[in-house]
């Protein structure tokens, strides 16, 4: 197996990983060769940076480590900032990262996790929310202007989702700033408000790229930590190698936990293969789109340039056609007007996808469920004068198909729905094929090497529309 290089520019990191363990002990965290059978390494993966590679061979449902519960950054370990139950867990982590962000060259000087802080990620420049914030701030490099154009529309509409949720969050962290000023050290407060906005920005995607899902008897949206250690694990979308446990549910961990009920600690354990000496210790993020791993984490998985994997059923590609289906319901003027407050109000409006698996591949029942009201109106309905009476009256029978008592509208609508998903799929290839080349092109160009990864993933999302339309295309029939 070969090994990752040894790296000059990570001594820093080296040095950051040896004062974190020693802050863990300070917790009662057994960081000794029998107890952390993990460590930080310089990895080769594109754009990922730092990984966690075992320290020696580990059987299948091993405990790799257990990281106490007093180490955790969450909602219950920054309770002591004042009325911080105005904030939710991420805003309140957020604002905890942005008081204590370490400067250039420096560690973070907070006492309480400062040492966990100092080996946080430095720079999201490769993350997309960084160049739509820039944008939205009039301070976008060229290639982060380029980048946004050249996304797929899907993409940069979930992009625009994540960025409302950004700023809102600002605005709250801001407000809380405002009535609670005793929590800025002093020699912040003179900072420039863009300069707050981006060191909030660095802390917002550390808490949105890192936390994990942690029961601690919250509010749902309440129920996340930064877990130190744990959070150096990259994605893999097949065959991930570790699995987070807590201490109350753990069937391998027998020992003693040093958090309490409602912030136990956390075991990590070996997936249901074991893990080499020197091999990467990977964990999968949930299973998302490569949209939504891109938006948020800022990275696709890792899968052949032509996708081939999506063609051969491997990897279940899968497309958004929102925009699509958005631009027929306009153009059908009162009649697409009523479509979309009827998919609305039964809850079919919106997420509409086209999926690669099963092979061939085939539309989602949202997207059929929309297209079938689509095609309950003809072309003669746009030009005419309708009550909303008649129009309800029409749709009577695709009412009956979303409640289960008929299957289909008719044996027309059904054909003319198989036919909007083929035209769909063909232009969704058109573009897919456009984008590929405009992206290319860019990149035959040139530019900033630190956005290669970038270019790579926008070049995936388009690479994998086209597979995945391409594949539907050539299905006997893309409704399930």
């Amino acid at each position: 197996m070969t090994l990752p290089s040894p790296d000059p520019a990570g001594l820093a990191d080296e040095r950051r990983w040896r004062a974190l363990l020693e802050w863990l002990k300070g917790h009662r965290m057994l960081v000794d060769s029998e107890h952390l059978l993990v460590q930080r390494r310089t990895t080769t993966a594109s754009g990922a940076g730092n990984g966690l590679f075992a320290t020696t061979d580990v059987p299948r449902q091993a405990p790799l480590f257990t990281l106490p519960g007093s180490a955790k950054l969450n909602a219950r370990t920054l309770a002591h900032y004042p009325n911080s139950k105005q904030l939710t867990a991420t805003q309140l982590i957020a604002l905890h990262l942005l008081l204590f962000r370490p400067t250039v060259g420096k560690e973070s000087d907070d006492r309480l996790f400062g040492p966990y802080i100092s080996i946080l990620p430095r720079d999201f420049g490769s993350h997309p929310l960084t160049w739509i914030v820039h944008r939205t701030l009039g301070a976008a490099s060229r290639e982060e202007s380029t980048l946004l154009d050249l996304l797929p529309p899907s993409t940069l509409a979930a992009l625009g989702s994540l960025e409302e949720r950004f700023w809102k969050d600002w605005g709250t962290v801001r407000l809380y700033l405002d009535g609670s000023p005793e929590v800025i050290a002093p020699r912040h407060r003179a900072r420039e408000e863009s300069e707050w906005t981006l060191n909030f920005m660095w802390a917002w995607l550390n808490v949105n790229t890192r936390c994990l899902y942690d029961d601690l008897g919250l509010d749902k949206e309440n129920n996340i930590s930064l877990c130190p250690i744990f959070d150096l694990a990259n994605h893999a979308w097949a065959q991930p190698t570790m699995e987070p446990v807590r201490t109350a549910e753990s069937e391998v961990w027998d020992g003693p936990s040093s958090g309490d009920k409602d912030n136990s600690d956390l075991v990590c354990v070996s997936h249901n293969t074991g893990i080499e000496q020197d091999q990467e210790v990977t964990l999968k993020y949930g299973w998302h789109p490569n949209r939504t791993l891109f938006v948020e984490y800022g990275f696709v998985n890792s899968i052949s340039a032509g996708a081939e994997e999506i063609g051969a059923g491997t990897y279940p590609g899968e497309i958004e056609v929102q925009d699509i289906i958005e631009g027929m319901l306009e153009r059908r003027g009162k009649a697409g007007a009523f479509m979309k407050r009827t998919l609305s109000a039964e809850g079919y409006w919106g997420d509409w996808t086209l999926h690669s698996t099963p092979i061939p591949g085939q539309a989602s029942f949202r997207l059929i469920t929309a297209l079938r009201l689509y095609h309950v109106f003809s072309s003669g309905w746009d030009g005419e004068v309708r009550t909303e009476e008649d129009m309800s009256a029409a749709s009577r029978r695709w009412r009956e198909t979303i409640m289960g008592q008929e299957e289909v509208v008719s044996e027309a609508n059904e054909r003319a729905c198989a036919e909007s998903i083929r035209a769909i799929c063909a232009e969704t290839l058109r573009r897919a094929e456009e984008g590929m080349s405009a992206v290319d092109e860019a990149m035959r160009l040139g530019g900033d090497e630190r956005y290669l990864s970038a270019w790579r993933s926008v070049r995936m999302l388009w690479a994998e529309e086209r597979s995945v339309a391409a594949a539907l295309l050539t299905a006997p029939s893309p409704i399930m």
